[in-house]
Formats: structure tokens, C-alpha cells, sequence
């Protein structure tokens, strides 16, 4: 009873915003804190050459990033509610970006997106069917450009960063083993059966599953959802291609940051590097799949200095990180704080229920043919 009371206070602690945040900064602090212990002053130095429009272009880049997430939500939206604007879309975004850094395992991001959806007008049945478009093709985007990196360096980061690169692997088949089982799981009525029937009872055996009725009747909502969204990846090519297209621009420019960063500080970088710095920097965020804490504090930082020292300095490396982390992370936490507590204030737009089954009369028929677990 005692260790269940503990868990569950430390559950309560780690779904306080104050105190992530709090954590947040302590563990960034603290790695900061023993890189600059040894070489403080040259970093100091370093950030001090730093060129101030070249800073200010990269704020603007990340803003960017923010702004192209926010066109695809707001195109995802238009589909069952025509009025819903790039600018709603753009507060969306950055709502998304701060929770996923506030809450560990980025687990607030969607249950935020969700309330904002909601006092945008858009309700619950709609804005689940928004975040579930987003989230397959993100992740598969994301999955394919990775599998590009490891493809085009594998050699070469398998021979320099061994000791990172089985981590690096395993981030990116969760990832992707995450999409595939979905795909499986609406396209195969035999591995339906089989994952609710015998597959759940043996978790259940195992102890994985508690209660395998409600398990059930969550998968089943889960893949419904997921169903219909695959009609739409079947029917709305178009859309699809400008969504994937948002995600591919928006992993360049985040991959691009530490190289870009890089070159504002006067180091010298050329374009062989540039594909080294991108594949780097994907490498993190696979590693960062397996760090728990809110925003991967601590963690990030001390992977990124890890991996970059073998191609710049760890000087070098330290500078780059801490500028990489300002730009990326800590400008959506506070922007985002601002653009949360602006969109709370607002008066909330009444509900409507949009065009119904948010899909086109094609898209539609073409659902009811396939029936909830089939594919074609």
C-alpha cells in the first residue's frame, strides 16, 4: 500500500505544469552547469560572436515551423469545418508545441490541442479525427525521412557513433513499429481478431493488460478513428501531399537548426557537414524517444554535446547546443505560455457539428464499403 501511495504522489507531482517546468530548467541547469565547469569562458566567448540578424533569423525560421504545423491543422479542419482560419491554426500549434515540452513523454500535447480545438468551435468527434490525420502522417513522414538518414550515413555513423547508434535504431523502430501495427491493425481483420482475443489474454496472463474488457473497448475506439482517417489518406491525395509536404519542410528546418546555428557563430561548416549535422540531429531526437522527462531535459542536452563533439569541438558543440536549445525549445515554452493564456482568455466560439463525417461524399461511400476493419 505504501509504494502504491508513493506512486501515485509521484504521478501527481510529475502532472504539475509548475513543477515541470521547475525540472525543466534544474536538469538543463545542471548539465549546463558541468559542461561550462571545465571550459565556461570560451562558450561565454563564443555566444558573445554570435550574429545578431542571423539570431533573429532563426527565431523567425522556428516561428515558421510553427506557422506551416498551424496551415495543417487548419486545412485538416477545413475539411468538416470550412471557416476555421491559419491563425487559429497557428495558436493550435504553438499550444501543441508547449505542452508536448512541459509533460513528460510529450503526452499533453493532443489533450491540449483538444481544449483549444474546442473553444475554437471544433468539437471532441471532429478534433480527434484532426489530431489522429496529424499524427499518421507526421510519424510517417518523420519514419521515412529518418530511414533516408540512416540509409545515406549508416557506414559512416555506425563506424563513429557505435555506442549511440543501437539507441538511435531502437528510437526509430518504435516509431515506425508504432505506424506499421496500426496499418496492420485496420488493413487485417485476422490480426484484429487475433490481437482481441488471444493477444489480449495473453497480456492479461502476463499482467501487461489489467482489465481486458476495457482494453478492448479502447482499441476498438482507437482503430475506428484510425479507420476513418484512412480513408481519408485514400481519398484526399491532395491534402495528404501538402500535410506530408508541411512535415518534411518543417523536420528539415528543425534538423537544420544546429548546422544554421553553427554558421551565425563564425565556425567554419560546409555543405558535407550539413548532411552530417541533419542526420545528427535526427539521431537525438530518436534518443530523446527513450527520455522520460518533460521536454527530455537533461538528456537532450548532454546527447546532443555528446554526439556533435565528434565533428566540431566540445567548445563548439556546448555553444551550438545551448543556442540549438533556446531557438527550438525554450522560444516555444515561452512563446507558447503567452499564446496558451491569450487563446484562454478568448471567448469561446460556439460549437457546430461541421459537415457531417468530416470526409467528402466519395470519401464516405468509400468508408461504408470497406467496413471498419478491412483495407483494400
Amino acid at each position: 500500500m505504501y509504494n502504491i501511495d508513493m506512486w501515485k504522489k509521484i504521478k501527481n507531482l510529475f502532472s504539475n505544469t509548475l513543477f515541470n517546468i521547475a525540472l525543466i530548467f534544474g536538469l538543463a541547469g545542471l548539465v549546463l552547469y558541468f559542461t561550462l565547469k571545465d571550459d565556461g569562458p570560451q562558450v561565454m566567448h563564443a555566444l558573445r560572436s554570435v550574429s545578431i540578424p542571423g539570431l533573429l533569423l532563426l527565431f523567425a525560421l522556428m516561428v515558421f515551423e510553427r506557422f506551416i504545423l498551424g496551415a495543417s491543422l487548419a486545412e485538416e479542419c477545413k475539411l468538416t469545418h470550412p471557416h476555421y482560419t491559419y491563425k487559429q491554426g497557428f495558436i493550435n500549434a504553438y499550444v501543441a508545441g508547449l505542452f508536448n515540452n512541459i509533460t513528460p513523454g510529450a503526452s499533453g500535447g493532443q489533450i491540449a490541442q483538444g481544449y483549444i480545438f474546442r473553444k475554437q468551435g471544433v468539437p471532441v468527434s471532429n478534433s480527434l479525427g484532426v489530431l489522429w490525420l496529424d499524427f499518421i502522417v507526421y510519424q510517417t513522414t518523420m519514419c521515412l525521412f529518418v530511414l533516408f538518414l540512416l540509409i545515406l550515413k549508416f557506414p559512416y555513423f555506425y563506424t563513429h557513433y557505435s555506442q549511440y547508434f543501437l539507441i538511435v535504431i531502437a528510437g526509430f523502430l518504435v516509431g515506425a513499429m508504432i505506424i506499421v501495427f496500426l496499418w496492420i491493425l485496420a488493413c487485417s481483420p485476422k490480426f484484429y481478431n487475433w490481437l482481441t482475443t488471444r493477444g489480449i489474454s495473453i497480456a492479461h496472463t502476463l499482467h501487461i493488460v489489467k482489465d481486458v474488457d476495457a482494453t478492448v473497448n479502447k482499441l476498438n475506439t482507437q482503430l475506428e478513428l484510425f479507420s476513418k482517417e484512412v480513408v481519408v489518406l485514400k481519398t484526399h491525395k491532395k491534402l495528404i501531399l501538402f500535410l506530408s509536404s508541411c512535415d518534411l519542410v518543417r523536420l528539415l528546418i528543425y534538423y537544420s537548426i544546429p548546422f544554421l546555428c553553427a554558421s551565425i557563430l563564425g565556425i567554419s561548416v560546409n555543405a558535407t557537414m550539413y548532411i552530417n549535422t541533419v542526420a545528427l540531429a535526427s539521431f537525438v531526437a530518436m534518443v530523446n524517444a527513450f527520455l522520460p522527462m518533460p521536454g527530455s531535459s537533461g538528456g537532450t542536452e548532454a546527447t546532443f554535446i555528446l554526439m556533435f563533439s565528434t565533428i566540431f569541438t566540445k567548445t563548439q558543440a556546448t555553444t551550438i547546443m545551448i543556442l540549438w536549445r533556446v531557438i527550438t525549445f525554450y522560444q516555444v515554452l515561452i512563446v507558447g505560455s503567452f499564446v496558451f493564456l491569450y487563446a484562454r482568455t478568448r471567448k469561446d466560439v460556439k460549437l457546430t457539428s461541421g459537415i457531417p463525417v468530416t470526409y467528402t461524399k466519395e470519401a464516405l461511400e468509400a468508408y461504408q464499403k470497406e467496413g471498419e476493419n478491412t483495407c483494400e
